[in-house]
């Protein structure tokens, strides 16, 4: 190859510049330079011992012997592609011969659970009834939360809401507590008893009558 290369640049070579060959499809009548034959695709230099002009990059056994090599490696290239996918096809067979047990088992094990996966199925429509009109998530948020340990009752659009935590139960009103239960103890600032108190064996009584009553 490394002759051929170096003739191609030769050609190249002698193709430009002052020196360059004469290219026709008839011989030259200048016998000093080169003449690159435009009919045979050949660079001839004339013989004047014999007279003619003999063809100087003659690469016609070059070319067949790289043809032949072309083609050597080419159907080495396909043989070896041949025989990997022939390989990969047996592959392919053994594993899907292997997995057939397997495959068939799986599908016996579908088939036998099929009145299994009915009966689930049954069974969460019947769940899905009886949680019909059951309040959800976003409905409960509506008047319960649980904040940094306090559970909160009361609407989201009211201003009144009942708070339960682990030391008291609260009263609030536009988040004021206003009344509490805590050590069994009630506390509130304001209070309005329309009827009755009673504090031990003693009753105060409010009659429209009578007025106050202490018994």
């Amino acid at each position: 190859m490394a002759v051929k290369s170096s003739a191609i640049l030769t050609l190249i070579r002698i193709d430009d510049g002052e020196d360059a060959s004469i290219r026709s499809a008839t011989a030259p009548s200048d016998h000093t330079k080169l003449w690159f034959d435009t009919t045979t695709q050949t660079l001839k230099r004339y013989d004047s011992s014999s007279g003619t002009w003999e063809i100087v990059n003659d690469y016609a056994d070059d070319m067949n012997n790289m043809r032949q090599e072309i083609s050597v490696e080419y159907n080495s290239a396909i043989t070896q592609l041949k025989n990997s996918l022939t390989s990969l096809v047996e592959e392919l067979q053994t594993t899907t011969t292997n997995n057939t047990t397997s495959i068939n088992s799986l599908s016996s094990q579908i088939i036998q659970n099929a009145s299994s996966i009915q009966l689930v199925t049954n069974n969460i429509n019947s769940i899905t009834d009886k949680l019909t009109g059951v309040a959800t998530k976003e409905e409960i948020s509506q008047w319960a939360k649980f904040e940094s340990g306090v559970l909160k009752l009361g609407s989201s659009n009211s201003p009144f809401d009942v708070r339960l935590s682990n030391t008291e139960l609260g009263f609030y009103e536009n988040d004021k507590r206003i009344a509490y239960l805590s050590n069994q103890q009630l506390n509130i600032s304001k209070a309005v008893v329309m009827k009755q108190i009673n504090l031990g064996t003693f009753q105060i009584i409010y009659d429209e009558d009578l007025g106050l009553l202490i018994l």
